[in-house]
């Protein structure tokens, strides 16, 4: 009884590891996020003028992939409890296994396809032109709160080291600025 109760255990314990893998997730790019890391740096800014503006979906690279993991491995851990209910002695070593081995299968189907929709989430598609005239497209996040800049009018691209750009609104600027005449110290 103690070897199952450890084997259930050392199951859980695996489970439980793959599913921190699904918490892993790479940072969102949008108008109104910004990683603690970003703080305090600056960026360059390009001027631009968006073509064409619309919604898109963004799904994770390797979420089904998470996902199918995740769910084999819970699935063979519930398939071999449920295949363990059935028969006995050699019987039931055979029900086990092949409650593993089905719940293996089931699982990983549905966890691939679980994690397919769970890590769509909305985003915006920018076709831009750059005040030098090189166009360019961009998908950002959307995120409640972020302002959507629409075809025709003014933005400015972000410029970040780590290659994630954003196109951020550009209202309310002047179209030219002079730089400042001097600076004093006091």
């Amino acid at each position: 009884m103690a070897s199952r109760n450890q084997a259930v255990l050392g199951y859980a314990i695996l489970a439980m590891g793959a599913a921190s893998l699904v918490a892993c997730s790479s940072p969102k790019v949008s108008d109104s996020l910004y990683r603690d890391s970003e703080v305090g740096t600056s960026k360059s800014i390009v001027r631009c003028r968006v073509l064409e503006v619309r919604e898109v979906a963004i799904r994770e690279d390797d979420a089904p992939e998470k996902g199918e993991a995740i769910g084999a491995i819970i699935g063979g851990i519930a398939g071999a409890i449920l295949g363990h209910q059935i028969g006995g002695g050699a019987g039931k070593a055979l029900a086990t296994e092949a409650g593993a081995v089905v719940g293996v299968v089931a699982g990983g189907a549905g966890g691939r396809q679980a994690a397919d929709q769970m890590s769509e989430r909305k985003g915006l598609e920018y076709s831009i032109i750059l005040e030098n005239g090189e166009e360019r497209t961009l998908v950002q996040d959307f995120l409640e709160g972020d302002r959507t800049v629409y075809a025709g009018q003014s933005c400015r691209l972000q410029i970040e080291n780590d290659g994630k750009n954003r196109v951020l609104p550009a209202e309310h600027l002047p179209d030219q600025i002079d730089a400042p005449k001097t600076t004093t110290v006091q």
